[in-house]
């Protein structure tokens, strides 16, 4: 006697698929948003924006008794912030196939011509909320040190993900020396394990290697990471030249290095923002952080019973903040781990000097066929390309401040994501 199994009647079983789909990533660009937002989008033609500053006053001064000598003459001072547009893309292909056999309800949830056009300038969007808070160089995770293996260690994992192409080139010059570059990111481990895996073997890496987007070397605007700091070159400005100290912004230390951090409380935000107001023509307007030193600060309110969280403040667009002297503590989670920026949005200008959109080809055609490896031939996959011609700028650093080495609690079991 023969019974009917789940096992043997497989092949006249169907499965269910329950659409829609669901998103599973982090789609948040809360610095982007704002500086958007603020109304400092400024249209750009041409390969650069030079933005005129006020440096010094003129210091011909002087009290002087009856019939004393004047002072000698002083003079107004003014340099030339010189931002350049960077040019940032994303592309998609995807075969004919693949397209004809999606375009109807009945064969696919979705279109996935439509789903990879719409999801690439998503993308997009998340990266360049990345790099606004960068340092202009394409860093996903530094501290490489390994020896003739696929195994990396990294101080973060933040920005890098598996099916990631990157270069483990010299932080120095960007050159390959013993690293690699054009390998695949095919592991990645957060926690207090902070390593990646990529597809080939370097031959020796050490502390003064980092890890890269591929290509990316050099290639990114600047970000708050090389803005609000000291002694740095930004926009053609060198703020460690002497008297060209306006060009700072405030930077304080919490802990006393990446390795000895310490908890960022209430007087730390406070003083940050008095040292800002006191610097630069304006004030702090909002602090950015991580969720972790965000919630080390609620930490020490509670330990106080001062803070609970119905006291916390919703903002514009879903975003919540807890406050120090009626100043907003906003995280975001591209914001690095470790720091608070303390910013004055009215000193940032967002450049375009082409909105994000597609390339376009004579008619206005944005996809084209796949070029073979034969001259001449054609493949039967369809590519575009998306693009956003823009930098971040600013025209005051010192109207902004930085906390650095704050202890930064990571709020996943994987450790970052």
């Amino acid at each position: 006697m023969a019974t009917q199994t789940l096992a043997t009647a497989d092949a006249i079983l169907k499965d269910m698929y329950v659409g829609p789909i669901v998103e599973q990533i982090n789609q948040k660009t809360y610095l982007l948003d704002q500086i958007e937002r603020e109304g400092v989008t400024m249209s750009l033609t041409g390969r650069r924006a030079i933005i005129p500053v006020h440096t010094n006053r003129n210091r011909g001064r002087g009290a002087r008794g009856d019939g004393g000598t004047l002072p000698t003459a002083g003079k107004q001072s003014w340099q030339d912030a010189i931002i350049h547009i960077k040019y940032n893309f994303s592309s998609i292909e995807v075969t004919d196939a693949a397209i004809r056999a999606s375009q109807t309800n009945e064969g696919a949830f979705v279109d996935v011509l439509d789903a990879e056009s719409k999801g690439v300038a998503t993308d997009l969007r998340k990266e360049m909320n990345r790099i606004a808070f960068g340092e202009a160089a394409g860093l996903t995770g530094v501290r490489a040190e390994a020896t003739s293996t696929k195994v990396i260690p990294v101080n973060s994992v933040q920005y890098v993900y598996v099916g990631d192409t990157v270069d483990i080139v010299k932080k120095a010059d960007g050159t390959v020396g013993e690293g690699k570059a054009g390998v695949e990111v095919i592991k990645r481990e957060g926690g207090s394990t902070k390593q990646i895996e990529v597809s080939e073997s370097v031959t020796k890496v050490t502390t003064a290697y980092a890890v890269y987007v591929a290509g990316n070397y050099g290639n990114e605007f600047d970000g708050l990471r090389n803005i609000i700091a000291s002694g740095r070159t930004l926009h053609e400005i060198n703020s460690s030249t002497t008297g060209n100290e306006f060009w700072n912004s405030r930077v304080q230390s919490v802990g006393e290095s990446e390795s000895a951090l310490a908890v960022a409380g209430e007087p730390a935000f406070e003083k940050l923002a008095d040292e800002v107001g006191l610097s630069g023509n304006g004030d702090v307007e909002v602090f950015l952080t991580s969720r972790g030193v965000r919630r080390n600060l609620a930490n020490t309110y509670a330990s106080q019973k001062r803070y609970s969280n119905a006291e916390a403040v919703n903002v514009h667009g879903g975003y919540s903040a807890i406050m120090v002297n009626e100043i907003p503590v906003i995280a975001d989670d591209d914001c690095p781990r470790t720091f608070a920026f303390g910013i004055n949005k009215d000193s940032f200008r967002w450049f375009e000097q082409s909105p994000p959109g597609w390339m376009e080809q004579g008619g206005g055609g944005i996809f084209h066929l796949k070029d073979g490896t034969t001259a001449g031939s054609k493949v039967a996959t369809w590519q575009a390309f998306f693009s956003w011609y823009a930098a971040l700028g600013c025209i005051a650093p010192n109207r902004n401040g930085k906390l650095q080495y704050c202890e930064d609690d990571v709020p996943t079991g994987e450790g970052e994501v």
